[in-house]
């Protein structure tokens, strides 16, 4: 499994090769390609590959080890978040009189909600749901695709309050209402009603063609955004690696320990479950790091950096993460 692990993770990584020479290249201009595909990925493909895994027979066993990784996530998610709170604490305050220096302070929170978002929330869609496919094939990855929901239920309630410092923005609305959270749904309900077998094949196959194009896509987008960042500077600030480092080593510990604990007290284990929560676990800054400093005006340059590097150090962390299974 390991070697698998890092075979698909290589194999993304250079996946972020096209978008980084499209852009280094001119061979478009501007933002606007990688906007558009951003959006098609977002309301297009990533519904497509949260819905493909559900076209099945409905399965006691799976809703239960589904059940579980829906518990195991919000536990893991609440753990990053506190972890994330303690751990990357804002060093000082400015007297806000001098102008100059509040600008500073300013800037500072602004990364300080940057960092926090990208050490709480890994690319477990794009990037944990193929790599639980190839590793368990596509009868598992309707687990990762429900650890997505507590990935959901955080990031707008949590990641928008760390955006913002302002509680007025924890939308409940969007917790329900986002592409993601609606076509897991969509997916529950063929899975739970007799319907698969009613679904015509040229739909399960445009299904399907629309889920092989997410992974590809997502990585052209963040190579795209990659380019942009100047290579003078780019390893720079402590906190971005202290941020990646919870990211991608704090983050599979906990929830290894979360996953041990359920295991010893005799309450759930599935190897499975086990694989899909630890490896989520372990991906990379996600994706949505970039697109709330856009939206909320946080530390974009910061946040530019900090996806792509995060993505090409996976190559290494999370074999290293799919170490921790050996133990149980």
């Amino acid at each position: 499994m390991i070697w698998t692990v890092f075979i698909t993770t290589a194999s993304l990584c250079l996946l972020l090769l096209p978008g980084f020479l499209f852009n280094k290249l001119k061979i478009t201009q501007g933002r606007a390609l990688a906007k558009g595909v951003s959006d098609y990925i977002l309301y297009v493909a990533q519904p497509a590959m949260l819905i493909a895994p559900y076209i099945r027979d409905f399965d006691v066993e799976i809703l239960k080890n589904a059940g579980f990784t829906v518990l195991l996530s919000f536990i893991c998610h609440g753990l990053f978040t506190v972890s994330a709170m303690l751990i990357i604490r804002r060093k000082r305050k400015i007297l806000p009189e001098d102008s100059e220096n509040a600008q500073t302070e300013i800037e500072r929170i602004k990364n300080l909600g940057t960092v926090r978002i990208a050490a709480i929330f890994g690319n477990c869609g794009y990037m944990g749901i193929p790599l639980i496919k190839s590793i368990l094939g596509d009868s598992a990855a309707i687990y990762a695709t429900v650890f997505n929901i507590g990935f959901q239920l955080f990031l707008w309630t949590v990641g928008c309050y760390l955006a913002t410092n302002d509680i007025k923005y924890i939308s409940p609305k969007k917790i329900l209402l986002n592409p993601a959270t609606i076509s897991i749904f969509i997916g529950l309900i063929i899975f739970f009603a007799p319907i698969n077998h009613y679904v015509p094949s040229f739909i399960v196959k445009a299904i399907t063609l629309l889920d092989s194009t997410v992974v590809p896509l997502s990585m052209f987008v963040v190579g795209y955004h990659m380019a942009e960042n100047r290579f003078k500077g780019i390893f720079r600030g402590g906190r971005m690696w202290l941020s990646i480092a919870l990211r991608q080593f704090l983050a599979p510990v906990l929830a290894f320990t979360v996953l041990l604990l359920f295991k010893v007290t005799g309450l759930f284990y599935s190897y499975e479950v086990a694989v899909v929560v630890l490896l989520c676990s372990a991906a990379p800054c996600a994706t949505i790091t970039s697109i709330f400093a856009e939206k909320f005006d946080l530390d974009r340059e910061t946040a530019g950096r900090m996806v792509p590097i995060s993505t090409i150090l996976s190559m290494a962390t999370m074999p290293l993460a799919a170490l921790l299974l050996k133990l149980f």
